[in-house]
């Protein structure tokens, strides 16, 4: 559209350049017989194209206010049903302030049998847009941690059933509970050495056991539509922070993960 309209700019402005030429030489220069003196000619010429000039520039003005009206209407159509999804991040593994859930990440890691504990925090999703959000989909990236991931298949109760939604109306929130079964290899006595020393620290944990698992980020994208079936998307990243958890001057100790939340991008819409 703007190509054609520098073009359209650009003819005009070369054929505005070109016709007091082309009158000289075709009106002017003729040797056609005329009623009217040339002088007359070129006052009739200059005052009827000076108004066909007019009458376009006013056309073009008057195209451009309608589109300019038009396109603000649609924007502003377009504001009264936009939903704005927030998201938080709680370390909890309990709903605080609303019962609702919209969705559910549950990630377990191989091996499957070694039935590791179970790490649970939440999203809280807010809508604050002037619209309804409807149709939410969730999907992950690839966890890169060196380990083989699947999604497990969370079986839903009544209770689960009542509790969840698929549509936010403005100033709603619900949670999307998070579920890694990290299946942690158990860190035996084996993996401490003994300093020798007295006190709180004289046992301490091989280094290869503290790096034995890397810090990941999970990628959750999340997609949702306004009442006009518009598409929107926002990425979500929360980044990993592995450790070994254990007790003072005991060969005590187990592997453990927090999440905290990175990013949260602003809703996109999809063309």
């Amino acid at each position: 559209m703007k190509r054609s309209l520098i073009a359209s700019i650009l003819l005009s402005l070369i054929a505005i350049f070109l016709l007091p030429f082309v009158i000289d030489r075709f009106v002017i220069g003729n040797n056609v017989p005329s009623n009217i003196s040339n002088s007359d000619w070129v006052g009739f010429l200059g005052s009827y194209i000076g108004a066909i000039i007019g009458a376009l520039v006013s056309l073009i003005g008057i195209a451009a206010t309608i589109k300019y009206t038009n396109e603000q209407n649609r924007i502003d159509r377009e504001l009264q049903v936009r939903p704005y999804c927030t998201i938080r991040h709680v370390h909890d593994d309990k709903l605080v302030g609303t019962n609702r859930i919209i969705g559910s990440i549950p990630i377990g890691c191989e091996p499957q049998e070694n039935n590791g504990p179970c790490y649970t925090s939440i999203l809280y999703v807010k809508n604050i847009g002037l619209g309804t959000a409807i149709e939410f989909e969730f999907c992950c990236d690839k966890i890169d941690d060196g380990r083989d991931h699947y999604m497990i298949l969370m079986q839903r109760n009544s209770d689960t059933s009542n509790r969840a939604v698929n549509y936010l109306q403005p100033g709603e929130e619900a949670a999307i509970p998070i579920y890694i079964y990290f299946n942690f290899d158990p860190i035996s006595e084996n993996d401490f050495f003994d300093s020798g020393e007295g006190g709180l620290s004289r046992y301490d944990i091989k280094p290869k056991v503290l790096s034995k698992y890397k810090n990941f980020n999970i990628v959750i994208h999340i997609k949702y539509h306004d009442m006009y079936q518009t598409l929107y998307t926002q990425r979500i990243i929360l980044s990993s922070n592995m450790y070994v958890s254990g007790k003072m001057n005991e060969k005590q100790a187990e592997h453990r993960c927090d999440l905290n939340l990175t990013e949260v991008t602003a809703p996109i819409k999809a063309v």
